[in-house]
């Protein structure tokens, strides 16, 4: 009930009862609580929201870039039965993949000859024309040679292959001398020229690669390289954090699907030429559990991609 009272020169004065005071605090007091309990179940969704939501976009990015960077194993190089341009290798941690191309900038990689001038005609099993690590080769002056140190290459004699990690290049007169390492291995595929003989005046070759290499670190990241150390070790960048899969097949020709080509064996149809299609299977995980998310489970997402590199299907078709 309201009170009134006179005042002083016999003006009302109008207020409120003290019951009146308890109950409209009270009445505020709920309203308040049930808007911030309103706002706090809000924030607890969209963190909720979140933790889906960066799990599946580490799961489309991945997807993404595996999609773009498979389609190019094979531009402007073609497999053979020992040498591949798409690499499967299990590891402890996961697979690794590799892709091989030839780079246009804006042209094709140009193939250099050998140049047989500066070698003792032919070389020795494993020895090129200017050392065991070094080859010459033509390079015609109105060229400008792309090659760098620490490029991947592959040397060529007739069909046979050898790839090589490029550490010196030089541009002397009319020839390009290249050094490289001594690796016997190079993305799990024969490098070097360990047993391997040149052959001149004409039938080998040199052109640049390009590399792009998948594997999983030991911190369940997964990471992406363009580029190879010295060593031979892949030079990457890490992709996505929370991969606790990255598992990849080969389907061939023939439709069987293995972990790895396999040259070596007495089947012929399961060689690196006769690849057609990649399967990448990848596990990507929330950074952390949370009780409005999939029960209170860690939060995980499986996909898998199955990917037919144009190029390794045309030349299948083309066979």
């Amino acid at each position: 009930m309201r009170r009134i009272a006179r005042g002083t020169c016999g003006h009302s004065i109008q207020g409120f009862t003290l019951l009146e005071l308890i109950i409209g605090l009270v009445l505020g007091a709920v309203i308040i609580s049930a808007a911030v309990a309103f706002l706090i179940t809000h924030i607890r969704s969209l963190e909720g929201s979140d933790i889906r939501e960066n799990v599946a976009r580490n799961d489309r990015y991945i997807g993404a870039l595996l999609r773009r960077d498979v389609q190019m194993a094979g531009i402007d190089v073609k497999s053979s039965t020992k040498y591949g341009t798409v690499v499967v290798s299990p590891g402890s941690n996961g697979d690794t993949l590799a892709v091989l191309y030839a780079p246009y900038e804006p042209y094709a990689a140009p193939i250099y000859e050998i140049h047989p001038a500066t070698a003792v005609s032919p070389p020795d099993t494993g020895q090129g024309t200017c050392g065991t690590h070094c080859i010459d080769f033509y390079l015609d002056p109105a060229d400008t040679s792309t090659i760098q140190p620490g490029d991947l290459a592959r040397v060529q004699v007739d069909m046979a292959r050898r790839l090589i990690l490029i550490s010196e290049v030089d541009v002397v007169a009319s020839f390009l001398r290249v050094t490289f390492t001594s690796a016997d291995t190079l993305l799990h595929q024969s490098a070097g020229l360990k047993d391997f003989m040149l052959k001149t005046p004409d039938g080998t070759t040199l052109q640049e690669l390009r590399p792009i290499v998948y594997y999983l670190d030991d911190q369940e990241r997964l990471i992406r390289a363009e580029r190879l150390n010295m060593d031979g070790s892949p030079d990457g960048e890490i992709v996505a954090y929370g991969v606790e899969e990255f598992e990849v097949s080969v389907v061939f020709a023939d439709g069987d699907e293995l972990e790895q080509p396999n040259p070596v064996d007495s089947d012929d149809s399961n060689d690196y030429d006769d690849i057609v299609t990649v399967n990448v299977r990848v596990t990507v995980k929330a950074e952390r559990a949370d009780p409005r998310v999939n029960g209170g489970e860690l939060l995980r997402k499986t996909s898998e991609w199955h990917i037919s590199p144009r190029n390794l299907r045309y030349e299948k078709n083309r066979m």
